[in-house]
């Protein structure tokens, strides 16, 4: 029988069976009851963790990417440059989603949750954006890139890439994507991080095209 001090089962033994079921059986048939059988809790000591099925769906989802961390990955590939970094993670992160069209889905669902979106926010600024920086201020002492504010360029970008520029959240027309992009790509340019070549600018239309 499952029991009911919540503490008996820790916030990440929940979080980690989560992520396994899901990978195992996807991430639209496991269902909170699957998660506290498998665990051995009730479903109260369930939302003594997580609010929602939402908040655990994206909880594992930030498990998974981080994972699969386009900006550790970067850094792990040898002999690159600070603006070369930033080119592989942003290919790396845009052919990771594409791969993972459920869990991509899943994820923009949950965001609708306005709870879920504020804590994915300050997650993004907490998380990405550090990255994102670390290699802004690389790129500058490499003489690279030229950008006088790395740390608010690293959240504004940050932003504009998770949140403005994902039609799911903020919708648009086929055009209005290929505009975005397009100025997005001259934002970089402009601002010293030319980091979307058109190579790049073509496979981020294609993605958000499907």
């Amino acid at each position: 029988m499952p029991k009911h001090d919540p503490s008996e089962k820790t916030k990440s033994e929940i979080l980690q069976t989560a992520v396994r079921m899901f990978q195992e059986r996807g991430w639209t048939s496991v269902k909170i009851e699957d998660i506290v059988n498998e665990v051995g809790v009730t479903r109260g000591a369930f939302y003594h963790y997580f609010k929602s099925r939402e908040e655990l769906i994206v909880a594992a989802m930030d498990v998974i990417y981080n994972e699969h961390n386009s900006f550790v990955l970067a850094d792990q590939e040898e002999g690159l440059n600070a603006l070369e970094k930033l080119h592989f993670a942003l290919t790396h992160n845009i052919n990771f989603n594409a791969e993972n069209t459920e869990m991509r889905m899943m994820f923009e669902k949950a965001l609708k949750n306005p709870e879920v979106f504020r804590s994915e926010f300050y997650s993004m600024m907490n998380t990405t954006a550090p990255f994102l920086e670390r290699l802004l201020k690389e790129g500058n002492k490499e003489g690279l890139i030229s950008v006088a504010y790395p740390k608010q360029m690293a959240q504004v970008m940050t932003l504009l890439t998770n949140m403005w520029l994902n039609p799911m959240i903020l919708p648009a027309s086929e055009q209005e994507m290929n505009d975005r992009v397009s100025f997005l790509k001259e934002l970089g340019d402009s601002l010293g991080i030319p980091v979307i070549d058109d190579e790049t600018k073509a496979l981020m239309i294609r993605f958000f095209e499907k």
